[in-house]
């Protein structure tokens, strides 16, 4: 081999390995290329990025909310009612004659006490019933005994027993009716066991209060004629007593059942336990009931009286200017000022009217609620407006 051909052999192997070399290595300029830059994080669900030139360009103003100090509905009209399930009506059980009448109107009386008595010869009719069924009772009893004594001895047939048992049955249905029919004109178990045992018929119907109260109309007249179920006497227990007062539909909102009822006159107080549902078409109002707590004893059922109605508790209720709210559907929510922007904060609207908004919510007196401007923001939250 010549010089000149090893030569250039040499050369073409040397320049073999500079490619190989050069491919294996980083190019200088994409190492020294810098790294991309971290996507900036994004705002936190209901919150709004604002810089300071944007709070600027878009007119935003803020203002804190105020706490909203309770409430008074003052001027109403109230009437005092007796609640249903403290009145009871003694009546006439027989027709008859009102023989005696032993208490008169707003006199107290006790559980038991007798009111008044009739006469009433149906009395006697349904005591002589009884004496009928009583004694054929003690007859049926005493054959049942005698024939399933005979049938042990095998003189008499099953069939008999049988027939027997269901005579006794049949009688004894008839006795427990004709105790029934005593007890409902009035008669004590003393009473029809006493004339079990005297067996003698009386015709005195004594009427006498069910519960303890006040007897607020009585009228039953001695000497009057009354039918059966006639209304003889009305007694009912008057504490705690009922208060009903007509609100304004435009005030409802304040209303809450719990509300303080005062009543300045008597020196007493109630708290509300219904709330109505439906408006009066001709006032506007709707009715709202609350129950006595203090001073039923200065009440009088009937009474027409001017209230003072109290809003619960105003923690936690903040008034805000209108321009403050956001809506979405039927949803209500504020925009509070924040290191980042602004956050919705959702809230309930408790009353609103023109240039007042009493709202509840997660709101605090140093926050900063965007009063102006807040199309532009809303338009933002919903993503609908840039940035």
């Amino acid at each position: 081999m010549t010089f000149a051909r090893m030569f250039f052999l040499a050369s073409v192997a040397a320049l073999a390995c500079s490619g190989r070399a050069s491919a294996a290595a980083p190019a200088p300029a994409a190492a020294a290329a810098p790294a991309a830059a971290a996507p900036a994080a994004a705002p936190p669900s209901g919150e709004i990025a604002l810089s300071a030139s944007q709070f600027a360009s878009l007119g935003v103003r803020t203002a804190a909310p105020v706490p909203a100090g309770s409430s008074e509905l003052v001027g109403l009209s109230a009437q005092v009612l007796v609640p249903n399930e403290q009145v009871r009506v003694v009546s006439a059980p027989l027709a008859g004659l009102v023989e005696q009448v032993l208490v008169a109107t707003q006199q107290s009386v006790r559980r038991g006490q007798l009111l008044a008595r009739l006469q009433s010869p149906g009395l006697a009719d349904l005591q002589h019933t009884f004496l009928q069924a009583a004694t054929q009772l003690e007859l049926a009893r005493t054959q049942l005994e005698r024939d399933e004594e005979l049938f042990g001895q095998g003189i008499v047939p099953l069939s008999r027993v049988q027939s027997t048992r269901a005579r006794w049955v049949e009688v004894s249905a008839d006795h427990s009716e004709r105790i029934q029919a005593l007890r409902l004109a009035g008669m004590s178990d003393a009473s029809i066991e006493s004339l079990r045992q005297g067996r003698r018929v009386g015709t005195a119907i004594d009427l006498v209060a069910p519960i303890e109260g006040v007897v607020l109309e009585l009228p039953a007249v001695v000497g009057q004629r009354v039918e059966a179920a006639t209304a003889m006497v009305r007694v009912a227990r008057l504490d705690p007593l009922w208060l009903e007062t007509q609100v304004p539909v435009s005030r409802m909102a304040e209303v809450r059942v719990g509300a303080v009822v005062r009543v300045p006159s008597a020196d007493a107080q109630a708290r509300v336990i219904a709330v109505g549902r439906n408006v009066n078409a001709v006032s506007q109002t709707v009715t709202v009931r609350a129950v006595s707590t203090r001073g039923a004893q200065r009440l009088l059922p009937g009474q027409a009286l001017e209230v003072v109605l109290a809003s619960p508790s105003a923690e936690g209720r903040w008034n805000v200017p209108p321009g403050a709210l956001v809506r979405t559907g039927d949803a209500a929510g504020v925009l509070v000022r924040t290191p980042r922007g602004f956050r919705r904060v959702p809230v309930a609207i408790v009353s609103e009217g023109l240039g007042r908004v009493v709202v509840s919510g997660a709101l605090q007196a140093s926050d900063q609620l965007a009063v102006e401007g807040v199309s532009a923001l809303k338009a933002m939250l919903s993503g609908t407006g840039a940035p």
